[in-house]
């Protein structure tokens, strides 16, 4: 809550200083005195108007942060500060912030209601307050769990499926090519093997020649050894050249008998086959290697299908719990229907507006269990009412809500004539509820009204001279004198001093 508030240089007001009260704050005066001036410099701090002034500061009390605040504050008080220089800026405990996540940090503490504000109307805040009046928080929190767990399945499905779907190209174009390589299936050091036996076949002709002399010269070898002992040479040397002759002899001949067996277009085609893995991967091991890489992208497609079926499941399991949770709070929606009903009509009465029907309808599983609300007022729909109705509206929603102890929290409303263009008995009603508004809401309204200003905790009169305007609390001979400007337009009788009186002690 506001505890104190100074504002300085904001227009017409040079320095303003107020130590507002914890519940209703009804601020008056003629006409041009600067009334709105000073409610948006107070909404300025909160980031929800344009700040003005030139600086302004608030100590504010009891606020507690909500989770993911963009700020931690762990004071029971703390001061807000705006300074506007060549721009706003602003400070929470002097840590500058900026206006939004100001804005976000207040959201749900400090609202400003008028026209264009109309979260009080939405079918979001009428389910709520379905909501507690059904006081089933077990099975809501178990929705919520569910919804959420089926949420995030069914996005990591839609991923999965979109991954699934692209994949499918790449699958086939992997496959493509590692049935190529396993078609050929190459060994290392085969393609090297190949080339020496074209190689030999190129030869296999001349070595067959050679062959044949090789044996005359084997026949021959019986003579050499013979010349050898007639001479008395040592024959060693020869015997050691015969036997590497004899092994290559035995050498060539196995390789005439390899080549005779082989497929020479056989073994070409093969070679040729080879030479286009080595050609487009650059060797038979760096192809065997894209084989194995090509094989294990196959497998981790058939695991992403595999993944999409068994998340397919669980995202049709998740569904069913999410909608038979959704249906018992349907359902118990539906029970509680007649009595929000009753009880904001009964807001309404005491308003002097017509009733208002509540209907509730289906829609696609949300985080709402699938429900709508909508309401209609004496047969018309919300957007067709004029501006004082959708306000009085407003207060007997804001009124259920507190009745039904859905405003926990003390909370700011911040209300700009909320009782303009309505008759003396209307605006009475709108002053009762405010009243009763006040328990649980710490207000600030501006009125022109005789019967609002007399509902008020705590009273400031807006005035203006020479040109600078003023603010300041009123003690009771001041608010008798004020409610009776309002009541005689300006021309102060003695009937509307009793009347003012009046007001005041029907107040107390």
């Amino acid at each position: 809550m506001i505890a104190r508030v100074s504002i300085k240089d904001a227009l017409g007001f040079k320095s303003v200083v107020l130590e507002p009260h914890i519940g209703l704050n009804v601020f008056s005066g003629p006409s041009g005195a600067g009334k709105s001036i000073l409610m948006n410099a107070m909404l300025s701090l909160f980031g929800l108007q344009d700040g003005d002034a030139a600086s302004a500061e608030a100590v504010i009390t009891g606020f507690k942060p909500p989770k993911g605040a963009p700020i931690e504050i762990d004071d029971d008080e703390i001061v807000i500060r705006l300074i506007k220089k060549d721009k706003v800026r602003y400070f929470i405990n002097d840590a500058q912030i900026g206006k939004s996540a100001l804005k976000s940090l207040f959201e749900n503490a400090a609202r400003r209601l008028n026209q264009k504000e109309t979260s009080d109307i939405s079918s979001n805040n009428m389910l709520s307050l379905l909501d507690l009046i059904v006081n089933d928080a077990k099975t809501q929190s178990e929705f919520a769990q569910a919804y959420e767990r089926l949420k995030t399945k069914t996005a990591e499905l839609a991923k999965l499926q979109n991954r699934e779907s692209r994949a499918q190209e790449s699958r086939q174009f992997a496959l493509f090519e590692l049935e190529k390589i396993e078609a050929i299936a190459p060994k290392e050091g085969e393609y090297e093997r190949l080339l020496e036996l074209k190689k030999r076949l190129s030869k296999k002709e001349k070595i067959g020649e050679i062959l044949q002399k090789t044996r005359d010269f084997k026949e021959a070898e019986g003579d050499a050894y013979a010349l050898y002992d007639a001479l008395g040479l040592d024959r060693a040397v020869f015997e050691e050249g015969m036997s590497d002759l004899e092994s290559a002899i035995e050498t060539a001949r196995s390789s005439l008998e390899e080549i005779d067996a082989l497929d020479p277009e056989t073994m070409l085609d093969r070679i040729e086959k080879i030479s286009g893995l080595i050609r487009r991967y650059g060797g038979v091991k760096e192809a065997l290697a894209y084989a194995e890489e090509k094989r294990k992208e196959i497998e981790s497609f058939e695991s992403l299908e595999a993944d999409a079926k068994r998340l397919t499941i669980e995202v049709k399991e998740l569904d069913a719990s999410a909608n038979a949770l959704a249906k018992l709070i349907q359902r118990e929606r539906i029970r509680a229907l007649g009595t929000l009903e009753d009880k904001i009509n009964d807001y309404l009465r005491r308003l002097r507006m017509p009733s208002v029907k509540l209907e509730l309808s289906e829609t696609e599983l949300d985080e709402n269990v699938g429900q709508k609300a909508a309401a209609a007022l004496n047969g018309a729909t919300i957007d067709k009412i004029s501006g004082g109705e959708l306000n009085r509206l407003r207060l007997a929603l804001l009124a259920a809500r507190v009745e039904l102890g859905g405003a926990k929290k003390r909370s700011m409303l911040f209300m700009d004539e909320i009782d303009a263009n309505v008759s003396g008995e209307e605006s009475a009603s709108v002053a009762n509820v405010l009243q009763f508004l006040a328990a649980r809401y710490q207000i600030f309204a501006i009125s022109h009204q005789s019967q609002l200003t007399s509902k008020a905790d705590a009273h400031f009169l807006v005035s203006k001279t020479n040109g600078e305007s003023r603010v300041a609390p009123l003690d009771r001979n001041g608010r008798v004198a004020e409610i009776a400007r309002i009541i005689s337009a300006d021309q102060i009788t003695d009937a509307a001093l009793r009347h003012a009186e009046a007001l005041l002690n029907d107040k107390a």
